[in-house]
């Protein structure tokens, strides 16, 4: 077997790996550079996928999946079932607020995404992959282990441990045994004079903030379903006050609730509302949680003398408001007092070591990663 990696060695995100094997040749992860990304690395998708007989997506966040428009259209595109909708969901809303480029064309091509479900074996050429689901700031997020003549490869994607269904990685790592070869995501190895508190510390700090207030704003991505379960539940243990969201937000969580409550209901968000006039005078009187983002609708609320008594909590990598990763609308969006409350969705130092010494690979190769590490 042989691997390449076409991009994701010293940057983070933009991801595009290749693993062939006697018989078969796959991409794991197709993905965009983020913006203001320092190297800027180019990569063929077109030319490179025309010689793959498939390619496998870890999940939907664009430095991984964004440019699947670039995939030669003979060739599949394999995503897990969950992230497959939520995916079509955000790509419809991109393409109706028209504030990028996504037409139908892009819709339509992601209902050509073939469905893998989790734990069960499929075969590309002579490839066995097998999709393990794994915790990440995207909802059903995968790793791939792939074996063929003889060898056993595991593709990490983004993971993490301290998420909620952290601790299922281990277990089912523990089943899988030994690789030779771990392809395995280092983000925060150049973050580590952060402190990572787990999901469910998370929660409980939020409890405490949304009792300190009246009126709570929430700004976190529309994506990361874990994060909304953390201030959701929260909400509940603190008092339960309206827990509102937007039109398309509530399309997520619907579709999410109804493809996960069976199993937990954890992920059941019941009770959420999108907004309407009828609803104006119980938020105003009774106070509430609202989840919001940097466009109009929001800004009606965060900026509405009315509810000035409020708390915001913003919930996302605090790149994205400062530095030269910083985005201008979220930044001019942002009241200048809010309270930062964020875990990150990638795997600890200590997670990543978890991993490899469980499955004792041979070789570790890093992706997602800066360049300058130091042990």
């Amino acid at each position: 077997m042989q691997i390449k990696i076409h991009r994701g060695v010293n940057q983070i995100g933009g991801c595009v790996t290749e693993i062939r094997s006697q018989k078969a040749r796959v991409l794991v992860d197709v993905g965009s550079n983020l913006p203001n990304c320092e190297n800027e690395i180019e990569v063929n998708i077109a030319n490179i996928s025309k010689k793959c007989d498939a390619v496998l997506i870890t999940h939907y966040h664009g430095d991984h999946i964004g440019e699947y428009m670039q995939v030669s259209k003979d060739v599949p595109i394999y995503i897990g079932k969950q992230a497959k909708e939520i995916f079509t969901i955000f790509q419809n809303k991109m393409k109706d607020t028209g504030v990028t480029e996504i037409t139908q064309d892009h819709i339509d091509k992601i209902d050509t995404f073939k469905i893998f479900k989790q734990g069960v074996p499929f075969e590309i050429g002579d490839m066995k992959i097998t999709p393990i689901r794994t915790d990440h700031s995207a909802f059903d997020s995968y790793m791939f282990l792939i074996e063929a003549n003889g060898k056993r490869i595991l593709h990490t994607g983004d993971f993490r441990l301290h998420g909620p269904m952290g601790k299922g990685t281990p277990r089912t790592l523990k089943r899988i045994g030994k690789v030779d070869i771990l392809i395995c995501e280092h983000t925060t190895l150049s973050r580590q004079d952060e402190n990572f508190m787990s999901e469910f510390m998370l929660q409980e700090e939020a409890i405490s903030l949304i009792k300190s207030k009246k009126y709570i704003f929430i700004l976190c991505a529309s994506t990361n379903i874990d994060r909304i379960a953390s201030f959701y539940h929260a909400n509940k243990k603190a008092g339960e006050k309206l827990f509102i969201c937007d039109i398309y937000q509530k399309k997520i969580l619907d579709y999410v609730s109804k493809n996960s409550a069976k199993y937990t209901d954890y992920y059941n968000f019941y009770d959420v509302k999108s907004f309407d006039s009828e609803l104006y005078k119980n938020m105003v009187s009774n106070g509430f949680c609202m989840l919001v983002r940097s466009n109009y609708f929001s800004k009606k609320f965060v900026y509405n003398p009315r509810f000035r008594n409020n708390l915001f909590i913003y919930s996302q990598w605090l790149g994205y408001l400062q530095g030269k990763t910083a985005e201008k609308d979220l930044v001019k969006f942002v009241p200048k007092k809010y309270t930062y409350l964020h875990t990150s969705g990638h795997a600890t130092a200590e997670g990543i070591i978890e991993v490899c010494n469980i499955v004792k690979p041979n070789v570790i190769i890093p992706i997602h990663r800066h360049k300058l590490i130091r042990f």
